[in-house]
């Protein structure tokens, strides 16, 4: 590496071609070769000097790693004659390297001032398979920084070219680059997709929409929202709020603020109160942008209200109904009018048996035996699967009457929390126990 800057200096190209070989493992090693004293040459050029040198600085100079010495006669150049002729040299090609290619990063500080040639010795390390984890992280980081640098160099055309390799380069999922690198380097670069796709990747959707709105980038923040917003509703209440707080921000936003009260709306993301608080926490917002919403939101309410009325009148009916059936069940005589019997369905014959429910059987269908009051232990047959039901669904709620956490629970989770509360009402959570007198 004595004299690797002085080679890129003059002879860029040939010496990274040079580097790839070495670095890659397939620099070939020549051996058994015939020392023929040079003849004395005209005097040449600079540059042909310059390309004559890294020829033989390539042959004759040992390379560290390496398991032999190996010494060959240069190559011509420029101007400058052949002297030496094939049969003069007899000389073996190792096909396989006997050497183990160092780390790549030992070349870094090589390319000083080259970054061009350097990105063109990084891809083509890359491309190597037998790379080592800590050699591959090293090269994907240091790529990843010369594009980034590439992009912000102000002599340099093409930025937004550098940008893509550089966004391509940290698409994949298996990449080796660690995401602090990445966020960092992106961030002294100013490099905002990089930024992006690591959070992204991360699932920080709302930090990306939180960096937006920061940043007072409207149409970044819209963007972010359209494709976020699905998976984070979240966002939707965030969004209201900042297209809320400046003016030029809701200029910007435009018809955006009736597209998330309308998906606020229809998702119940927010009540309308809390939306109008939101609102009303600065003077941005108008009436006349809120009375589409607000008249919207009022219509729905009324419609509710009047079908939640309606049900509360006919359920007050049927209970009403009920309660005087079972009164009369209980103070009035019974007709029975069957003449057939629910079982078998052949004519009534004594003795014969009558539920309250209405149903009649014949005693020997039924099979069971008959007090000295004439009555019969039992459901009806014919109802007795609704009425064990009907038991087994009494009897679950009054075991989960006292699952208080049950309770809390589902209404965490609950979207119509009024609705839930009337459920478990139902179910008799909030029924006061009885207290018994000792």
């Amino acid at each position: 590496m004595k004299y690797a800057r002085v080679l890129l200096e003059h002879c860029p190209k040939e010496t990274t071609a040079l580097f790839i070989q070495y670095y890659t493992g397939r620099y070939e090693i020549k051996k058994d070769v015939v020392n023929i004293p040079l003849p004395v040459v005209p005097s040449q050029s600079y540059a042909a000097g310059a390309v004559t040198a890294v020829q033989n600085l390539k042959d004759l100079l040992p390379l560290p790693y390496m398991n032999s010495t190996t010494i060959s006669t240069p190559s011509t150049q420029g101007n400058v004659a052949q002297t030496v002729s094939e049969a003069q040299i007899a000389s073996d090609l190792v096909s396989l390297p006997s050497y183990t290619p160092p780390a790549p990063r030992t070349a870094f500080s090589s390319f000083v001032d080259h970054t061009d040639e350097f990105i063109t010795f990084l891809e083509a390390c890359l491309e190597e398979k037998n790379l080592k984890k800590q050699d591959r992280a090293d090269l994907y980081t240091t790529l990843f920084e010369m594009y980034l640098f590439k992009s912000n160099d102000k002599k340099g055309q093409h930025r937004d070219e550098w940008e893509a390799k550089a966004r391509k380069f940290i698409e994949g999922s298996e990449i080796p680059i660690d995401t602090s690198n990445v966020l960092l380097l992106s961030h002294l670069s100013d490099f905002k997709d990089g930024t992006t796709l690591v959070r992204e990747q991360a699932g920080l959707r709302f930090d990306i929409f939180r960096s937006y709105t920061s940043a007072k980038d409207t149409r970044g923040a819209i963007k972010a929202l359209k494709k976020y917003g699905p998976e984070e509703p979240q966002l939707y209440p965030a969004a209201l709020s900042y297209f809320t707080s400046d003016p030029r921000v809701l200029e910007e936003a435009g018809d955006e603020l009736d597209a998330v009260l309308k998906k606020i709306d229809e998702d119940g993301l927010m009540a309308p109160l809390q939306v109008i608080q939101t609102l009303s926490t600065n003077a941005v917002a108008t009436m006349g942008m809120l009375k589409p919403y607000l008249l919207q939101t009022i219509t729905r309410e009324r419609t509710e209200i009047a079908s939640n009325r309606r049900l509360i009148t006919s359920y007050r009916t049927e209970t009403t109904e009920k309660r005087l059936e079972l009164a009369d069940l209980g103070t009035k005589p019974q007709t029975f009018n069957n003449t057939r019997c629910s079982f078998c369905g052949a004519q009534l014959t004594l003795p014969t048996v009558h539920f309250l429910c209405k149903h009649s059987f014949h005693q020997t269908c039924l099979n069971v035996q008959v007090d000295e009051e004439g009555n019969v232990q039992g459901d009806c047959p014919t109802c007795r699967r609704d009425n064990d039901t009907i038991r087994a669904i009494r009897k679950a709620q009054d075991e989960s009457a006292d699952r208080h956490d049950m309770f809390l629970d589902a209404l965490e989770r609950s979207g119509d929390r009024f609705g839930t509360i009337s459920e478990f009402f139902g179910r008799g959570v909030m029924d006061v126990p009885a207290v018994v007198d000792t």
